[in-house]
């Protein structure tokens, strides 16, 4: 893998709304790539970051919520059950939170950063959490999920992280 500066991409760059490639290759580089994922969404503040969010067009999510940390490669929801609305932020959308409607409990299947292959059973906010970034990986954002009157009141906010980005001060 072609190492490069990872960076938060935000709102309205292409790769947001781009399906991301299925990993068919887990070495040592893959793994340096998620352990610097994960350090940018730290230091960015975020819950969670996927691979698109960081320019890259890999499945790959990372994620850290209550003292746990994931990183998974191919993430795919097998189950899912319940209804929850939560109020989401995103990293791509700098100072926006939406009410999001999520499943409640949801079930995972992915490999961790070894390729061994890893079941993991989510209840509440770290449902929510996976949810929000295996969406991103199929170019799907939060503001997709959002009623258009949520969206309608959050374009002032949309227009400035637009701006933002245009004029590069989102990196």
């Amino acid at each position: 893998m072609k190492k490069m500066k990872l960076r938060i991409h935000t709102w309205p760059e292409k790769i947001l709304k781009k399906r991301t490639k299925k990993v068919e290759n887990i070495d040592e580089s893959l793994r340096e790539t998620l352990s610097e994922m994960l350090t940018l969404m730290r230091v960015s503040g975020g819950a969670g970051l996927a691979g698109n969010q960081a320019g890259l067009d890999l499945q790959l999510v990372v994620i850290e919520s209550e003292d746990q940390i994931f990183k998974l490669i191919n993430p795919v929801i097998i189950k899912q059950e319940g209804k929850i609305t939560f109020a989401e932020g995103c990293l791509s959308f700098p100072d926006l939170e939406l009410e999001v409607k999520r499943k409640k409990r949801i079930v995972i299947s992915a490999l961790d950063e070894f390729a061994r292959k890893v079941t993991i059973e989510a209840e509440g906010l770290l449902a929510v959490i996976f949810q929000h970034e295996i969406d991103h990986l199929n170019g799907i954002t939060f503001i997709d999920r959002v009623s258009i009157f949520q969206r309608i009141k959050a374009y002032p906010k949309l227009k400035s992280i637009a701006r933002r980005t245009k004029n590069g001060m989102c990196e």
